[in-house]
Parts: C-alpha cells; structure tokens; sequence
C-alpha cells in the first residue's frame, strides 16, 4: 500500500498506470488492495452516499454510483461500501493510510477536488467513459469544494454532536490518534449535513416551498437553503438526515419559518402568525415578501413529503400562533 505522501502526491501518469492495471482486473474472490484512483473515488463519493445506510439486508439499494464503480473496479458494491466505512474510521480492518487519507481529504477539499478531476481525467484517457464512470459529483465539489447546509449547523449543538461521536470511535479503537478522531467525526456530521441539503433541494426542483422563487441559474450562492423543520440542535441522528424534516426556502421564508412567523400543518397549508399579518398591514416591505407570492400551500415535493411529526413539533414548539 503506498504511503500517505504517495497518494496525495498521484501524477496524472500513475493515474493512468493504475487505470490501465484495473481494466486488466478479473473478478476474484479474494480481492486485491485498493490502489490510489479507488481510494480518490471512495472519498469523493461520501459526498453522493452514506455508507452508514447500507449493509447486508440492503446492500442491493446501493445507489447506481456505487453500482457501476463495484463493476468497474472488479469489485462488490458491499466493497466498496465497506472500504467507505474503513475511510471514515467506522470499521477497524481498513489499511494504515485509510482514516489519514480521509482526514487529509477533508481538510483541504481543493485537494480532494484536484485529485478527482486527475483521476476521471486519466480515466477518460485510457478509453473508460460516462458510461462506465460518470462524473458523479460534476459541479459539486466546484467553488472551493465546500460542502452545502453548513450553516443549518449551530456551534454548540455540532461541537456536542461530534464529541459523542469521536467518543464512539475512541471507545471501539478505530482512530488511534484524538485529533485526528475530532476531525474524523465533524467531517461524517457535516458530510451528512451536505447530503441532506442535497436531498431536500432536489426533492423541492431546486425551488422555494414558500413562493416561486428558484435560482437554478445561480447554484451555490446560498440563495435557496435545504431548512429543518424540527431544528438540528433538538433533532436525534436519524432526524437530522431525514429529507422529510426538510423544506426547501428562499432566505426570506426560511428565516420567517425559523423565527415561528410561518408554518405548515398537516395538510401542507401555510399559516401565518398573528404578529405577521398585523406587520403586513402596516409595512409594504412585508407585504410584498409575504403577501401574494407567498404560497397557500406548501409547494409539493417530488419525493419525501414533510412528515406530520416534524410539522406537529414545529407547530408546537416554533410557531408564535395556534395552527
């Protein structure tokens, strides 16, 4: 296995070299190691996949990424999910550069996006196309390689989150070094983060729930937020990845949704509080941002829907009015 300088350092001819030594893979039982453009495509994908989501009962719902990598590389898709979890310290039975690789990974993006684009790019090189390995990330790790929703992440409630997970990982021995288990445990927590944003915002066309406005021409430049319903600070874990506590919101309706001037029932009809109907008489600013463009009923999304627990809680513990 080469070291972790080595594989930060991969030259774009090595990158084809090891291309060349993977199409001349035959399926084995036994599997060989990873080489360096895998390992490259494991990280990247956490940005894609949870790998905490699948195992034995449903490995077969690995997503279509993970599918035509595993055959690809000659490998399972329980393979490469597995090599996932060695990469992020959650299984203890990966190489000696995995958790460093990741971590590195995670604490210089750009690098990371560098490192993918070497490697589609060499794979393009020696004939591998779209078909075969699709640029599964394509603008996602653009403009800086930041991750999205990090600012649905409140300070202490995060800092709280990620001590109990690298408490976790301490406690199993998956992580030697204790920095290096922080960082490890904030980067799976914000990795989570970004997937649920991404989920929301598709679930919602990349459109506000609230109004028509949708940025589609502008990605990325914080115009349309992926909110939680029940906020991330009182959600458990599987509350804070749920897409169905999510709502897709400009920044105006998403602030007034957060601050309990708006609210959804279960019906999906938007209500306004008392305090916002009073404000929109008096003020054409509010008028404007919440009277006619704002809708009647909540935009329907195209997958998860918002799940009436999460609407109750908001009704009950954010909302200024009775519903």
């Amino acid at each position: 296995m080469p070291s972790l300088a080595a594989l930060l350092e991969l030259t774009d001819e090595q990158a084809r070299a090891e291309w060349g030594r993977i199409l001349q893979r035959e399926w084995r039982e036994r599997q060989e190691p990873y080489r360096t453009v895998e390992l490259v495509l494991c990280c990247a994908l956490f940005r894609v996949v949870d790998p905490h989501r699948f195992g034995g009962q449903n490995i077969h719902l690995m997503p279509d990424e993970v599918v035509r990598l595993a055959d690809l590389f000659k490998r399972s898709s329980k393979s490469i999910n597995i090599k996932m979890l060695n990469l992020d310290g959650s299984y203890a039975n990966g190489a000696a550069c995995d958790v460093p690789f990741f971590d590195q990974m995670a604490a210089d993006p750009v690098h990371l996006a560098a490192l993918y684009e070497r490697v589609l790019l060499a794979a393009r090189h020696m004939g591998i196309g779209p078909e075969r390995l699709p640029d599964f990330l394509e603008d996602d790790i653009a403009d800086g390689a930041m991750l999205s929703g990090q600012a649905g992440l409140p300070h202490r409630p995060l800092i709280e989150a990620v001590e109990t997970l690298a408490a976790k990982l301490r406690a199993r021995q998956l992580v030697a070094d204790e920095g290096q288990t922080f960082r490890v445990a904030e980067q799976q927590i914000r990795l989570g983060q970004h997937r649920f944003a991404k989920e929301v915002l598709a679930n919602y066309g990349h459109q506000c729930g609230f109004c028509d406005f949708a940025p589609r021409s502008l990605p990325r430049k914080g115009l349309l937020l992926a909110s939680h319903i029940k906020p991330w600070a009182a959600c458990d874990d599987f509350e804070r990845l749920d897409a169905a506590n999510g709502i897709a919101a400009c920044p105006m309706h998403d602030k007034a949704f957060d601050a309990g001037l708006i609210t959804v029932n279960g019906g999906l009809r938007v209500h306004q509080a008392r305090r916002l109907q009073r404000s929109r008489e008096i003020d054409p600013g509010v008028e404007h941002s919440f009277g006619p463009v704002l809708r009647s009923t909540l935009r329907i999304p195209g997958q998860a829907a918002p799940a009436a627990l999460y609407l109750q809680w908001h009704q009950q513990h954010v909302y200024a009015d009775d519903v």
